[in-house]
């Protein structure tokens, strides 16, 4: 490239624009006195002036021809920069310290960024903008990044071990969706998967059987499982048992239709209540909305435990429990049912909706105890049922935690939380709402 040809040729341009050729002065005066109405507009002005405008026009023709040139010369000028500097990106891209990141750097950051991702996928309000299969995650934006990452993400199957498969159309779940996530599937290797699979309540539950088939195909490899279904794909859940030996956490929703409460379910095969009750690694089970269905069987050794009491009417089996959420069915109906006496030693965590529930636990190793739902029993009952269960328990409660008015009666304080020496933290929640599916359990 010769620069200096180049701008000596420029500046000959410059110098040969021509100069604008104005009217004399004499005649900026009349003008000026016509515009000032100082002078009046005679006949004989009305020649000399469009003379003029016709030699001005004829100099903004000219003017107006250059500019477009120049702009034809400027948009080329430009093009050729902007070919220039994509070359010298790239190749400075080429020294860019993070090319000289270890590959396994990069696959540490981008696995840090999945699981700062799995639970933090927004749901889009535009239904023309869901996605069946969110591709926000992780792999498929940091694949597309440039050719350098794509070979990262494309040969770290770990990447791909989280799937987040949402349905919300009526309709039917794409094609290419159940392709996507076959491929991830297929670059996961033998990892073990996590997945979320949510069905709309109003969704065609057919239609999501053959993306629901293709997560049963993988049941092997189940790490942890977020389902949000229907009775319909509950029961096809029986396909797994005996298949589940990586499964480690079970949060499982049931959807029904607004007009379906509780008190009028039928109780579920026990093939579908028992599936998961040959999952040897099996640690934490949430089960929401499944009252009236019966009683679920897990493995005796869970650690972590969330369901409505009639749902898990053998709690007592459940020796290995350190946390236990537990709650009434919230719809008008039959009583709830549990044994007396139930004795957990190692339940260290109790979250329950209904003090009643504490008549019926014994539990030894409790620090630290929850209680929220709307009932309001009788301060002096509720005041006889926890001193009789801590008495019962002979537990050191070091946390009470409550949203219930009742808890802060001077009644109740007096003859209740004035007794329990141990206690340190009292908290209560105020206009608040706590409901079972907003906790999580801890490790």
């Amino acid at each position: 490239m010769n620069a200096t040809d180049a701008m000596c040729h420029l500046d000959a341009v410059a110098h040969s624009m021509p100069e604008p050729v104005l009217p004399p002065n004499a005649l900026n005066s009349q003008i000026s006195g016509i515009l000032r109405a100082t002078r009046p507009f005679l006949d004989p002005d009305r020649d000399w002036i469009l003379r003029n405008i016709e030699v001005l026009q004829q100099q903004i023709s000219v003017y107006d021809a250059l500019l477009d040139r120049i702009d034809e010369v400027r948009s080329e000028m430009q093009r050729r920069r902007d070919t220039v500097h994509k070359s010298m990106a790239a190749y400075s891209s080429s020294l860019a310290p993070i090319r000289r990141l270890p590959i396994d750097g990069l696959r540490t950051v981008f696995r840090e960024i999945q699981l700062s991702l799995w639970w933090n996928t927004e749901e889009s309000e535009s239904p023309q903008d869901h996605q069946a299969l969110v591709f926000s995650q992780g792999p498929w934006k940091l694949s597309h990044v440039c050719g350098a990452w794509r070979d990262v993400v494309l040969s770290y199957p770990q990447l791909w071990s989280h799937i987040v498969l949402r349905s919300r159309s009526p309709d039917h779940i794409p094609r290419h969706t159940i392709l996507a996530l076959e491929a991830m599937i297929l670059h996961l290797a033998q990892h073990p998967l996590d997945i979320v699979f949510e069905l709309d309540v109003y969704h065609n539950e057919y239609a999501a059987i053959p993306a629901f088939s293709t997560v049963l195909e993988e049941s092997y490899r189940w790490r942890t499982m977020h389902l949000r279904m229907s009775l319909t794909l509950l029961e096809r859940l029986k396909m797994a048992r005996g298949k589940i030996p990586s499964l480690e956490s079970l949060t499982m929703k049931i959807s029904y239709e607004a007009y379906d409460p509780p008190y009028s379910r039928e109780v579920l095969h026990k093939d579908i209540r028992s599936v998961f009750i040959d999952a040897p690694r099996l640690q934490k089970v949430i089960l929401h909305d499944a009252c009236g269905l019966g009683d679920f069987m897990f493995p005796l050794h869970i650690t972590h435990l969330a369901a409505c009491t009639d749902n898990v009417s053998n709690l007592d089996a459940y020796q290995s429990l350190v946390e236990c959420h537990l709650q009434v069915q919230p719809e008008p109906g039959p009583d709830f049912f549990l044994p007396h006496g139930i004795h957990l030693p190692n339940v260290r965590r109790l979250f329950v909706s209904s003090t009643h529930i504490l008549t019926h636990l014994c539990l030894p190793s409790l620090d630290n105890l929850m209680v929220y739902g709307h009932e309001a029993p009788e301060v002096h009952t509720a005041v006889m049922t926890v001193n009789d269960f801590i008495y019962r328990s002979r537990c050191s409660l070091t946390r009470l935690a409550t949203d219930n008015l009742v808890f802060i009666d001077k009644v109740f304080v007096k003859d209740c939380l004035l007794l329990v020496d141990t206690l340190e933290c009292l908290e209560i929640v105020l206009f608040g709402t706590w409901k079972i599916s907003s906790m999580l359990l801890l490790p």
